[in-house]
């Protein structure tokens, strides 16, 4: 629990830091490259889903979509994470937005079975599980070279199926166009 704490201190200080840089900016956003609609890169997250990641923000409203599916003989797993973002200030290299996240994770695996009594009578089962982690919270992206982003985003969230609920965190890097 106190590394969680210290861990949210860490960001929650580099997020108020990155804001107060952005408030102090010019508030008028340019029309420079760094304001691409389109995003492709790579995201993580308990609740925007991790994988192969889409950002689409033409304006205020946005969507990023995260999927990444994996499959061979005895595993079959799927993340699929649709997220709604609002930007709240927008400037030259930073933007602070809000967002909203829902991932749904689906493992499907097979499981032996070991039976002491007769070792070599092995049984296979398949085992499956799926869920819902949603989450709102705020994010900051930072243009950290002429067409590229980084995205922080930390908030709270219900986790699977709504049984839990606790902080996330998130992150992607995106190649804007």
């Amino acid at each position: 629990m106190k590394k969680s704490l210290i861990i949210i201190g860490i960001i929650c200080i580099g997020l108020m830091t990155n804001i107060a840089h952005v408030l102090a900016q010019d508030k008028t956003p340019s029309n420079s490259e760094n304001s691409s609609k389109h995003g492709l890169g790579a995201g993580a997250g308990f609740t925007t889903g991790y994988g192969l990641s889409y950002r689409y923000t033409p304006n205020k409203w946005g969507a990023q979509v995260n999927f990444a599916p994996y499959k061979d003989n005895e595993t079959e797993r799927y993340s699929v994470g649709l997220t709604i973002l609002y930007k709240l200030i927008e400037n030259t290299n930073t933007s602070l937005y809000a967002y909203q996240g829902n991932h749904y994770y689906y493992n499907s695996q097979m499981e032996y079975t070991y039976n002491p009594i007769a070792p070599f009578n092995q049984t296979y089962e398949r085992v499956s599980e799926g869920y819902m982690n949603n989450g709102v919270g705020f994010g900051i992206e930072i243009i950290i070279a002429k067409r590229i982003s980084f995205n922080l985003m930390a908030g709270f969230a219900t986790y699977r199926n709504f049984s839990n609920i606790n902080l996330t965190g998130e992150t992607a890097l995106f190649y804007k166009f």
